[in-house]
């Protein structure tokens, strides 16, 4: 058994941000005609209450009809966050934040129990996976249970050879004239104007089918067998395509986290580089093509000589039911097509007969490689090739070098966002294999629309060559409580509930829809303390870990690697021993498994108080939620507490207020004006959330989300 008085402060982390503030003052000014528990009366019974704001929710969530390749990445919501819903216009509020984010299985089910707040009584299915597209279903809880089945209505509509081109044979032909232009513009109607914006795209690498678009110079499986480093094998593309999907959600901004890449990839080594297609996103059915340069980017939209690589880039995905009614059957790409580049020496010579000579497959070291599109271009030829041919995006080039894109609305048209500055709207990162290896991946926003960067999606070849690019970070959700502790018991307190208040952020990190690490974080803060509390933690693990790393320091810089004091017996660890004397101090806690988890495989935590009281060794933990076997246990039924050992109730008192509580979903930025504020000291909890009183008389099943509702005062 440790004995408190001779502790010495070890160290431990949990994924919580913890505020030491205001410690009680024995007043009753606020509470003598609020609380039948300050009375002393023994006869009174113990309010036997737990005061959770947690409810465990089995919950169901299952795609139909869809192709996933892989986890399906989900969002839960207790409010609908999508914004101009049934529209084209429709997108997922980044101001409204979900309770949780989840992976189904490989198949595209769901099944586990869930930790929720107990307000959300009905939950917001949002998915904004690429394979999904954006769906928002709800449902109510009843029973503790919930189950979504998202149905694809109509069948996904495959990329297979019936569907490759529009009426008619077709023929193959490197003839821009029939893609109407690639360096100019057009007007309303389509018709070239004389404005010239780019050169016109060299066609070297080969002809297309004039009916589909889909390139005749498409690696063979001859070819790919002998340049097997040069091609993906399927698992790689259902992987990166799956990465990109969840990277890149739709119908939600991208924010500017390094993946926003307005530089064009660079070859460390001499290379050679081939392309794979990983899927697009979109209504449009637009030409891509690249470029390179070996010294300073260029500056001049004219500077640059692109190379057409796929005339069509629509691979039949972006809609389902009938094809007809969308991109009338156009489907020139297919995921998992690859394209070989090529390095022509003589790019920028003048003269037509020069320009292309000499041509080899291996880049020089030091080369950059951008890459452009021309937004529809396809569809530009007619209303036979794409039902949107004549629109507002028809003069959009999208290219990967900043300041190189072009984006001209026609006479009395406006986009929805503009792009007046040649903005690289391009998505690069880099997606590592379980074998080391790094590949680029690559994505376009293709028009004036959007920000979500995913509407043509592809990977670049081989593996380890491209430097300069943000690695891809592994899927994480993130959730947060508060636990809130009155340092007076067991004795009554003021209830102010800000003696120690723990701000706790658990964060889980996936792999392929598992959770391999997880992180638990405390954060002290201080206001007025009077007593000294140490804080630990008990450790639930349902998992043996096979690391476990600690961490601590100052809460805005680097944490160093430490080691907490663990009373193995018990698996709990101590922080401090003085919460008072570590303010602004940060304690970190990250997990990992040898095997990745299901979600409700993940650890849990108990934060509790620790000291001494009277000589003896004293603890304060949630209502029912059993002490060390630190704990002197004579505190027990004294005062205030009516805990009844025997019958497993602990940390009990009658009346409406706790000793301690967690508030589930909830910050400790949602405190700082209210009990928080130093000036509120030694005011019942109540006094700032009206319906507190409510929630505790109704046992939980009313208010339940009292803490979210404050009064100013």
């Amino acid at each position: 058994m440790i004995n408190y008085s001779k502790f010495l402060f070890g160290a431990c982390v949990c994924s919580c941000i913890m505020f030491a503030v205001t410690s009680c003052k024995d007043t009753d000014e606020f509470l003598e005609k609020k609380d039948s528990g300050n009375t002393g009366n023994r006869t009174e019974k113990a309010n036997l209450f737990d005061f959770s704001t947690t409810r465990e929710v089995d919950l169901q969530v299952e795609y139909n009809g869809y192709e996933t390749l892989g986890p399906v990445r989900f969002s839960i919501y207790d409010t609908n966050p999508v914004v101009n819903e049934g529209t084209e216009e429709a997108y997922v509020s980044q101001n409204v934040k979900p309770l949780i984010e989840a992976y189904t299985d490989d198949n595209g089910k769901f099944d586990q129990t869930l930790t929720l707040p107990a307000y959300a009584k009905e939950l917001h299915i949002v998915t904004g996976n690429l394979a999904i597209g954006l769906s928002h279903e709800s449902v109510k809880v009843v029973n503790n249970e919930a189950k979504v089945v998202v149905k694809n209505d109509g069948s996904t509509q495959l990329a297979t050879r019936s569907t490759l081109r529009a009426p008619g044979p077709g023929e193959l032909t490197d003839v821009l004239g029939k893609l109407k232009s690639t360096g100019y513009e057009v007007d309303g109607s389509g018709n070239t104007t004389s404005v010239q914006v780019y050169k016109e795209w060299g066609t070297p690498l080969g002809k297309w089918n004039t009916a589909s678009g889909r390139p005749d110079y498409l690696m063979t499986e001859q070819e790919k067998a002998a340049k097997q480093d040069m091609v993906l094998t399927d698992t790689e593309v259902a992987d990166m395509y799956n990465t990109a999907c969840n990277i890149l959600p739709n119908d939600r901004t991208l924010d500017n986290s390094g993946y926003r890449n307005s530089a064009d990839v660079m070859i460390k080594d001499d290379s050679e580089v081939t392309i794979t297609a990983l899927g697009s996103f979109t209504c449009w059915n637009t030409t891509l093509g690249y470029y390179y340069y070996e010294a300073n980017e260029p500056t001049n939209r004219m500077d640059l000589n692109p190379i057409m690589l796929f005339p069509n880039t629509q691979d039949g995905k972006r809609y389902t039911g009938d094809v007809a009614t969308t991109y009338k059957g156009n489907i020139g790409m297919v995921r998992g097509d690859v394209i070989q580049l090529m390095y022509y020496p003589h790019i920028a010579d003048a003269d037509p007969s020069i320009r292309y000579t000499e041509a080899t497959t291996t880049f020089p070291k030091g080369t950059k490689i951008g890459f452009i599109i021309r937004t529809n271009g396809w569809g530009m030829m007619g209303t036979q090739y794409c039902t949107m041919s004549y629109s507002n995006a028809m003069n959009i080039w999208v290219s990967s070098t900043e300041g190189m894109s072009y984006a001209k609305p026609f006479s009395g048209k406006k986009f929805n966002h503009p792009n007046t500055t040649g903005e690289a709207r391009t998505a690069m990162f880099s997606y590592s294999t379980d074998a080391s290896k790094k590949y680029c991946i690559l994505a376009f926003e293709d028009a004036c629309d959007d920000t979500d960067y995913n509407d043509l999606i592809f990977a670049l070849n081989p593996a380890n060559v491209f430097v300069g690019l943000k690695n891809a970070e592994k899927d994480k959700t993130t959730t947060s409580c508060i636990y809130a502790f009155e340092d007076m018991w067991p004795s009554r307190g003021d209830y102010d509930m800000n003696d120690v208040i723990v701000d706790c952020k658990h964060q889980m990190n996936f792999t392929k829809g598992k959770v391999k690490t997880e992180t638990f974080k405390l954060t002290t803060y201080q206001n007025v303390v009077e007593k000294v509390s140490g804080l630990a933690m008990r450790l639930n693990t349902k998992v043996t870990p096979s690391k476990i790393v600690m961490k601590k320091g100052p809460k805005d810089s680097n944490p160093t690697t430490c080691t907490f004091t663990k009373d193995s017996k018990e698996n709990v660890y101590y922080l401090t021993s003085d919460v008072k004397s570590e303010i602004n101090t940060s304690y970190i806690f990250e997990i990992t498994y040898s095997d990745a988890q299901a979600l409700d495989k993940c650890a849990t935590i108990e934060p509790f108080l620790y000291g001494i009281r009277d000589g003896k060794n004293w603890e304060v933990h949630l209502p029912y939620m059993k002490p060390t076997a630190n704990m002197d246990m004579s505190f027990f039924g004294t005062d205030n507490d009516y805990s009844d050992p025997s019958q497993g109730t602990y940390y009990v008192r009658p009346g409406y207020y706790p000793f301690a509580f967690q508030l589930e979903g909830a910050t400790a930025e949602d405190f700082f004006e209210t009990i928080l504020d130093t000036k509120h000291e030694s005011r019942p909890i109540d006094d700032f959330y009206p319906t507190f009183i409510q929630w505790s008389v109704s046992k939980g099943k009313e208010c339940t989300d009292w803490y979210l509702h404050p009064t100013s005062k």
